[in-house]
């Protein structure tokens, strides 16, 4: 191997420790730790903020940690709330993908790289903190015109089962036949 190459490698090395450092990339993982997105071996805990900028986090996969933006899509899409938002084309990139997983979409672009089927795995992974449901297992409102004698036989059903009506018919739903 020659020196200059050892020596790009060097460099490249030492670019790579003081990423590490940044508390960009400290913040980043640790939210998407504490959030259960990834697992790390270090300890990040004392960098966690409940909001981040999004550009930090593309950032931080592109200089440090590739598995950032892998997870990052699935992560703004289920925790919108969490992320502060520029308008810079990186973060109209992602916005778009976030669209396409939200709405269960197929996305035929790479997103860094990184193709659109590995990113939407992570739309279905639980989370630490159970208030965030997967996709499959969201609730997804809908309103029926029932005759008056349906409505009492649910009622009626209820009643006697203890369950609740939206319960009860998708109970009735699973056990038959079409």
């Amino acid at each position: 191997m020659n020196t200059q190459m050892l020596n790009q490698i060097k460099k490249a090395a030492a670019q790579d420790a003081k990423n590490r450092k940044d508390l960009r990339y400290k913040k980043a993982m640790a939210f998407l730790i504490k959030k259960g997105f990834l697992k790390a071996n270090a300890d990040f805990n004392n960098y966690y903020q409940a909001r981040m900028k999004v550009k930090d986090f593309i950032w931080a996969g592109q200089k440090v940690e590739p598995r950032i933006l892998e997870v990052l899509p699935a992560a703004v899409a289920r925790l919108p709330k969490a992320f502060i938002h520029d308008k810079t084309n990186d973060v109209l990139k992602l916005e778009e993908v976030v669209k396409y997983l939200i709405e269960n979409k197929d996305y035929n672009k790479l997103f860094f790289n990184m193709p659109y089927e590995k990113i939407k795995v992570w739309m279905n992974i639980p989370l630490n903190d159970k208030r965030t449901k997967v996709s499959t297992t969201k609730k997804i409102m809908k309103s029926f015109r029932l005759t008056p004698l349906t409505i009492q036989r649910i009622l009626h059903l209820k009643n006697k089962t203890g369950l609740s009506e939206s319960a009860l018919i998708e109970k009735l739903v699973a056990n038959q036949k079409p």
